[in-house]
């Protein structure tokens, strides 16, 4: 057993529902599944604040029908980054009647607008964040990062507490917004304040670099002209 993997997150619902260890229901695979649940609302709202956590390698998108749509190997979840090949430029978004997009968003495919086709030899390629896993004791969890994992156990105890109406389920998602959000007044910020603060100069993407010019660069070192 590792910290947050399958078996500590089964070991860490156990332990925060008090459920008996004897008991038949909830089993194991139960609580997989509500883990399973829990993981698929998480990853879905980590990826529209920090997705850079899960995104994947460039992924190749090759269309079946002449070029017309490119559809994904899986359906991504929030932002997808599309480039016309590893090296290229980032294509352009837009609607359907605008032939000067690159392409329609479409959820599981990119269409090429205006009813034509396109072409980019070896491209386009996708970064995104892929659906998640089914947790089981032999399947890892692939929220990421990894310490976020631990809103997965309130969140699963939740999700236990709710089925028949047996259980108060809100302390659990009263924890589980607890860690989210954290206690501000205190310092704290939760998990949301740490994803929010780690790229505090992501915005800085936006901007070309090299973009002036100071005569320096033309300068003849014997090899050339380039910038000393």
């Amino acid at each position: 057993m590792a910290n947050l993997d399958s078996a500590d997150l089964l070991a860490r619902c156990k332990r925060l529902s008090g459920v008996p260890s004897t008991t038949e229901f909830p089993a194991d695979t139960d609580w997989y599944n509500f883990l399973s649940d829990a993981q698929v609302k998480w990853t879905a709202t980590i990826a529209s604040i920090a997705p850079h956590h899960m995104y994947g390698a460039p992924t190749l998108l090759t269309s079946a029908d002449g070029g017309y749509t490119y559809p994904f190997v899986v359906e991504p979840i929030g932002q997808v980054e599309i480039y016309e090949s590893k090296t290229g430029r980032l294509l352009r978004q837009g609607p359907y009647w605008d032939p000067n997009a690159d392409y329609v968003w479409e959820g599981d495919l990119i269409r090429i607008p205006d009813g034509k086709t396109k072409s980019w030899g070896d491209g386009p390629y996708a970064r995104y964040v892929s659906a998640p896993t089914v947790i089981a004791a032999a399947t890892e969890p692939t929220l990421l990062p990894k310490a976020v994992r631990v809103l997965l156990v309130p969140e699963a105890c939740g999700i236990w507490a709710t089925r028949g109406g047996m259980r108060d389920p809100r302390p659990f998602f009263e924890m589980a917004n607890r860690i989210w959000y954290g206690n501000p007044a205190m310092g704290d910020h939760g998990i949301l304040g740490m994803l929010k603060g780690e790229t505090a100069f992501g915005g800085s993407e936006a901007y070309a670099a090299g973009g002036e010019i100071s005569g320096l660069e033309f300068i003849d070192t014997g090899s050339g002209y380039s910038s000393i």
